[in-house]
């Protein structure tokens, strides 16, 4: 009976990624990866301002552009030499070129290496970010255009008990 229940869960996993291959070696690595990111932002302001000619508070409004923090996550699916990111919707622009309807978006130049994971992903013609994990301490750092994000990754094994 374990066995089947074993099986039925590995089958769920391979099939919610269906454009992954899985590699010669068996190697799969999911992480979910819990951090801080700034995005850039922008919103419509009221503020008073000094006039020094006038000597008084004059009302500017106007639109204002600035980092913005957030807490958020990323889940991480590598397979051998293929691999995709899941992003939230917090790190995703406006004006995007891919990802699917579940906000995965396919990694490009992965290196998976003994003591580091390195790749990149294109959200639009200009922005394409690129992610860095320590596989010693668990750290990952994505940096891209008016956008950063870093944290602490897990690994998550399909199938089996947290505890």
């Amino acid at each position: 009976m374990y066995v089947i229940i074993l099986a039925a869960s590995a089958l769920a996993v391979m099939s919610a990624a269906p454009a992954m291959a899985q590699s010669d070696s068996g190697d799969t690595i999911n992480l979910i990866c819990s951090g801080q990111g700034e995005k850039l932002g922008s919103g419509y302001v009221n503020t008073l301002e000094w006039d020094r000619y006038d000597h008084k508070y004059r009302t500017r409004s106007g639109v204002q552009t600035e980092m913005q923090s957030f807490s958020s996550a990323v889940t991480l699916q590598i397979y051998g030499n293929d691999g995709r990111i899941r992003l939230p919707e917090k790190l995703i622009p406006p004006l995007n070129s891919g990802g699917d309807h579940q906000h995965w978006w396919q990694l490009n130049d992965l290196i998976v290496g003994a003591d580091q994971i390195r790749a990149s992903y294109r959200l639009n013609g200009l922005n394409k970010p690129k992610l860095k994990i320590d596989r010693r301490t668990g750290e990952i750092s994505i940096k891209g255009t008016g956008q950063d994000f870093s944290g602490t990754c897990d690994k998550v094994d399909p199938g089996q008990k947290r505890f």
